[in-house]
């Protein structure tokens, strides 16, 4: 089979390699990755159809391999790919997907006590947030039915922080704490969702793209 990689697609996979460096790709046009310690569970259907289900150990070497050919085409064969030119080829080896940690199971998120809208430019200010003020904690909280998203360090009750206010509803007062390295989300806006059940979903409005996220232990609903 031969494709040429639609951009979107490798949009997605250049954002899954920061969850997880490894990943098996299925037959068809669902993309699907977690990490090795299941905090993240990320989906999205893509443009391109895959004909076969292979792993690649190290994605970003095989998106690097696709940078040094301009308009590359990729062959899928066997054993291996090939990212291919005119004059050049570049082969690639798969990985056994059994030796790569894959999500094996669907989350099906039925039902949420919160639901807000976050969109691009917040979630940019968070993450931008986070870094200047070397914080690592992340609290989305509601009182009075104002929803609120606390930057900040759990761990010192000085902290500095940062608060943003974004636009949902909550069935009751609440507080979730979650960790601001696991939003490691495309640059897109999203409706999220939280459970007292320890998930939340971050769904896309532009694209068919999910992240189910874990929230902290110690999170009060």
């Amino acid at each position: 089979m031969t494709m040429k990689l639609d951009s979107y697609t490798h949009a997605v996979l250049s954002n899954f390699s920061t969850i997880n460096n490894s990943i098996v790709i299925n037959e068809g046009n669902e993309i699907r990755t977690m990490p090795e310690n299941k905090t993240i569970l990320a989906e999205a259907t893509v443009p391109n159809v895959f004909n076969k289900t292979f792993g690649i150990y190290d994605l970003r070497k095989l998106l690097g391999c696709l940078s040094l050919i301009k308009d590359p085409d990729i062959n899928l064969e066997d054993n291996h790919l090939e990212v291919k030119s005119a004059n050049n080829t570049i082969k690639y080896f798969y990985t056994e997907p059994s030796r790569i940690v894959s999500p094996s199971k669907r989350i099906n998120l039925t039902s949420a006590e919160v639901t807000f809208d976050l969109p691009s430019y917040v979630l940019s200010d968070v993450i931008r947030s986070s870094q200047v003020l070397s914080v690592e904690d992340l609290a989305i909280s509601s009182t009075d039915g104002k929803i609120t998203i606390t930057v900040f360090d759990k761990g010192n009750t000085s902290t500095n922080s940062a608060i943003f206010d974004v636009t949902g509803t909550s069935s009751s007062s609440f507080t979730a704490y979650m960790k601001i390295g696991n939003l490691k989300l495309i640059d897109d806006d999203y409706e999220v969702k939280l459970s007292s059940k320890g998930i939340s979903l971050f769904k896309s409005k532009n694209h068919d793209l999910k992240y189910y996220i874990a929230i902290e232990a110690d999170s009060k609903f």
